[in-house]
């Protein structure tokens, strides 16, 4: 039966509809997940950090094995620090308060200074925050196995000796930011502090707990998504 013109025109219209918005599905379905959006760096492909070895706050060796199995969150400084670094572990106390009891997330202090900071030291200096954190050193003379952490992660510090040429005097300067490692102990992200709190006169750089909380579940959340 032959159908009329018009009809035939209807049906190529909604048939050419359907071919549309069935492409539109099918793309809308496919397509990449937006990566998210937090205040620092994500890193889609998530960085290997290379073999290192340090000591923990125990006295004990801690090496690349130590970082898989869970989430681990981990900023750098010295004990000496008179306000910065005590500021962000208080932060981070926030933050392990604010994350679900079942949140597998450990959270990691690195000594920059490990010649004050021996592993009694940063277990009596942790104490004051959480007996939960680790704090990480390292001894003279073990052939650099701590560099490729360091390294690794992009911490940026210095020694800056006294002028009269003391090695036991010095001042020791470092950057400021978080690093989330995921739990195949590769770096995943870079937090940065507050850009509302950096450079103004009487505040110290330091992060939200808030956002930090909202980053780290947002990022849980994708790589979950994406490793299926």
């Amino acid at each position: 039966m032959s159908l009329p013109p018009r009809t035939r025109l209807l049906l190529a219209f909604l048939l050419a509809n359907a071919v549309v918005l069935s492409v539109g599905a099918l793309l809308l379905l496919n397509r990449p997940p937006s990566l998210p959006q937090i205040d620092g760096v994500f890193l889609p492909t998530a960085r290997d950090i290379p073999p290192f070895e340090v000591l923990d706050q125990n006295g004990e060796k801690f090496i690349n094995t130590d970082l898989k199995g869970k989430w681990h969150l981990v900023s750098y400084g010295f004990t000496s620090c008179p306000d910065i670094c005590p500021t962000i572990l208080s932060d981070l106390l926030v933050v392990a308060d604010k994350l679900p009891e079942d949140e597998p997330l450990r959270f990691v202090f690195y000594s920059i200074d490990h010649r004050r900071d021996t592993p009694l030291q940063l277990a009596q200096y942790l104490d004051y925050f959480s007996p939960s954190f680790i704090g990480l050193t390292h001894r003279d003379g073990n052939g650099g196995a701590h560099k490729p952490f360091e390294d690794g992660l992009g911490m940026v510090s210095e020694l800056v000796v006294d002028e009269a040429g003391d090695a036991n005097e010095y001042q020791v300067n470092h950057g400021v930011a978080l690093f989330l490692l995921n739990p195949d102990g590769q770096l995943q992200a870079v937090f940065k502090p507050s850009e509302s709190l950096v450079g103004k006169a009487g505040l110290q750089p330091d992060f939200n707990p808030e956002t930090l909380v909202n980053d780290y579940l947002a990022i849980r959340r994708y790589v979950a998504n994406n490793s299926r």
